[in-house]
C-alpha cells in the first residue's frame, strides 16, 4: 500500500510539517516536542513524497541518505526511539528483508534522482527552508519524485 501525504505543494515546507504533525493519529506523547531530528524525517517525507507505509519509510531514508547533507547519526537519532524498534519487532526481521528486496528497484530509482539534483537538501538549515514553498525547494534543489 502506498499512502501518499495529500498535501498542497504551495505550502510553505513549515506550514507542511505544522499539518503533518496535526493529521497524525499515531503521534505518542513522548513525541509531541517536535525534535530537530523528527522535523528533519518529516521533511524528507514530505518534500520527497513518501508516505507512511513501510516501502515508503524505506524510501524516505534513502532520499536522507543520499539526497541531504544529514550523516548517519543524525538520521539515527529520528528512528532510535523505543517506539521504533518496537513496530520493527513486530514485523520481522526475515520480512523486513523481504520488503528492502522488493524496495531494491525503488532504491535504485532514488539514488540516481538524488545524484541528478542540483543541489543536496541542507537539512541543517531546515529554519530557512521552512519558510519557502514546497515546489520551491523541489525546484531549486532539482527534486525529481
Amino acid at each position: 500500500m502506498n499512502e501518499h501525504f495529500c498535501i498542497d505543494i504551495s505550502m510553505t515546507l513549515g506550514e507542511a510539517i505544522q499539518s503533518l504533525r496535526i493529521s497524525d493519529d499515531d503521534m505518542t506523547n513522548t513525541m509531541v516536542e517536535i525534535s530537530q531530528a523528527f522535523e528533519q524525517h518529516d521533511a524528507v517525507h514530505l518534500l520527497f513524497n513518501c508516505g507512511t507505509s513501510m516501502q515508503d519509510e524505506i524510501a524516505a531514508h534513502i532520499w536522507m541518505v543520499f539526497a541531504t547533507t544529514v550523516n548517519i547519526s543524525e538520521m539515527h537519532r529520528a528512528v532510535s526511539n523505543q517506539e521504533h524498534r518496537n513496530v520493527l519487532a513486530s514485523i520481522g526481521h526475515p520480512k523486513l528483508i523481504g520488503i528492502w528486496l522488493l524496495c531494491l528497484p525503488r532504491i535504485i530509482s532514488i539514488i540516481f534522482k538524488s545524484l541528478r539534483m542540483k543541489k543536496r537538501l541542507a537539512l541543517d538549515e531546515l529554519s530557512q527552508l521552512k519558510g519557502q514553498s514546497i515546489i520551491e525547494i523541489r525546484q531549486e534543489h532539482g527534486i525529481i519524485l
